[in-house]
């Protein structure tokens, strides 16, 4: 029996859950949503596990509404993916290439919570509908939702790595804007 050149590890499907989230931007002010933690006094981002038969898509927005009771959308983006264009002329290297206008995901997290098990988090960049009205939801009992600037932000999140994010997605978003 072969094995692999590559490092690799598998899992069935009652060993992961696949989770999705989005930093999620007010545009006309420049501010990025926080979640207040109430239980934990945490600081962090908007994100749940997709349902049996939703897309990552659905799941983002419909998890991000959930949590901060605010509709939103997510965005097209100009950034580097390695995934392959939507139709494929001729066979691609396995390398980042940049395309203008993608919704994809721009982060993958993965958490292992217990021995043997794992979380793949999907993280997008959403932006609130601002037409749309607020909405009343679970994110009244289980948390504060917080709005804060650019500047402000990192330093309110309580994980690094939420930080680092939210920083990826503000250089990605503000690179698109300039445009």
């Amino acid at each position: 029996m072969a094995i692999s050149r590559f490092e690799s590890e598998q899992y069935t499907s009652e060993a992961f859950v696949e989770s999705v989230g989005a930093v999620l931007f007010r545009m006309s002010t420049k501010e990025i949503c926080v979640l207040h933690l109430l239980k934990r006094d945490e600081y962090i981002l908007a994100k749940g596990r997709r349902n049996c038969g939703e897309t990552r898509q659905e799941a983002a927005i419909r998890e991000v509404t959930e949590e901060t009771g605010f509709p939103c959308h997510l965005l097209h983006l100009d950034m580097f993916t390695r995934a392959p264009p939507a139709v494929e002329k001729e066979q691609l290297g396995d390398e980042a290439r940049f395309y203008a206008g993608i919704c994809e995901p721009f982060t993958l997290q993965i958490r292992r919570p217990r021995f043997g098990n794992i979380k793949l988090i999907w993280w997008y960049v959403a932006a609130i509908n601002e037409g749309d009205s607020f909405k009343k939801g679970q994110h009244e009992v289980n948390f504060g939702v917080e709005f804060y600037n650019f500047t402000d932000v990192t330093e309110k999140l309580t994980f690094q790595g939420d930080r680092d994010m939210v920083e990826k997605a503000i250089d990605i978003v503000t690179a698109t804007s300039d445009k």
